[in-house]
């Protein structure tokens, strides 16, 4: 149908079927699991809470707001939209994929397992935690947060510039591209 769904109150709420409402998901409180790509339909999610996306895909549909994404679960997830939410990305599972810039909001991202970046443009959010970041795509992409995770960064397409010491993090650096 046309309506919106909308998420409240303090509990965690899992939504598993393939959904094509296109009013768009608001997320008020508490946190809103998605376990299937198609989960929240096909309209805009506004999220002042938390949206914890436990599949794999490609999650087309644009998320705003002030709160946090989070990417669970072993699953290749990309996210493809064009993301304003400011409460900051955690990925603890998987591989999370920006597919472009503004994918992850304008928040932090906490990456403690991989974020893929395939994509060009200037990334200009901070990455903290222990996982690792790929550079993936033909395009150029800089880094210009400053960046303290540990797990390293491959570049295995396309060309990776770092605009300040930090933001390659701290771990290696296995160049298969070009730096």
């Amino acid at each position: 149908g046309s309506g919106n769904v909308v998420k409240s109150g303090a509990d965690t709420l899992t939504l598993s079927g393939s959904n094509s409402y296109t009013g768009g998901t608001t997320i008020s409180g508490g946190t809103l699991v998605a376990s299937n790509v198609e989960a929240l339909g096909t309209g805009d999610v506004t999220n002042n809470a938390t949206l914890e996306l436990n599949t794999g895909g490609d999650f087309i549909n644009n998320i705003g707001g002030t709160g946090r994404v989070e990417k669970s679960g072993d699953d290749v997830l990309t996210l493809s939209g064009a993301n304003s939410y400011s409460g900051g990305t955690l990925i603890s599972d998987g591989t999370l994929v920006a597919s472009n810039v503004d994918a992850l909001g304008s928040g932090d991202v906490t990456n403690n397992a991989t974020l893929e970046m395939n994509t060009g443009g200037d990334f200009i959010n901070n990455i903290g935690g222990t996982g690792r970041v790929e550079k993936s795509g033909d395009d150029t992409l800089t880094l210009s947060g400053s960046n303290t995770y540990t797990g390293g960064t491959l570049i295995s397409d396309g060309t990776l510039v770092a605009s300040n010491v930090e933001a390659l993090g701290t771990g290696d650096v296995t160049n298969n591209a070009t730096l």
